[in-house]
């Protein structure tokens, strides 16, 4: 509806049924579930905290994500009470970060591969140098920034 498409468009060009679609959807919203329960008792188990710079630094990222004025997202969410699903987010993304650093991860090859060099479109690359600025020298991936049920897809 957004783009200006049908249903029916949307649907023949995915090349799906109106059934399928429907079914992928609910496989989807069952996934995603699932996945932030598995989350949410990884930060329960590991007893992880927020505090208020992490709280600020995600208000203004989800803000800019979402091309609002910082100020005006936070004041917002205050006042909707809808600090403690900000919080919860913040929970999960460091779960899922916790998950991934243990992750052992190899090509088809069969090879290691060092998540360093892992690019933001998904290819490998060598590792930085030491001095570079353009980029996440660190090695560690942001988790969390978007919506937890993407995260949790994208860990799939």
């Amino acid at each position: 509806m957004y783009s200006g498409m049908t249903m029916d468009a949307y649907l023949e060009e995915q090349g799906q049924t109106q059934e399928e679609f429907e079914a992928d959807l609910e496989r989807r919203v069952r996934d995603a579930v699932a996945a932030q329960f598995v989350l949410d008792e990884i930060a329960k188990q590991e007893a992880f905290g927020v505090d208020q710079g992490e709280l600020s630094e995600h208000l203004v990222r989800r803000a800019q994500q979402s091309g609002q004025d910082p100020q005006e997202f936070a004041n917002h969410m205050f006042e909707h009470n809808h600090i403690p699903e900000l919080v919860q987010e913040i929970l999960r993304g460091k779960a899922l970060a916790q998950i991934v650093e243990g992750a052992s991860v190899t090509d088809e090859s069969g090879q290691p591969v060092e998540l360093k060099n892992l690019r933001p479109d998904g290819t490998i690359g060598e590792p930085e140098a030491e001095g570079d600025t353009d980029g996440d020298t660190d090695g560690e991936a942001e988790a969390g920034t978007g919506d937890a049920a993407e995260d949790e897809d994208d860990a799939k």
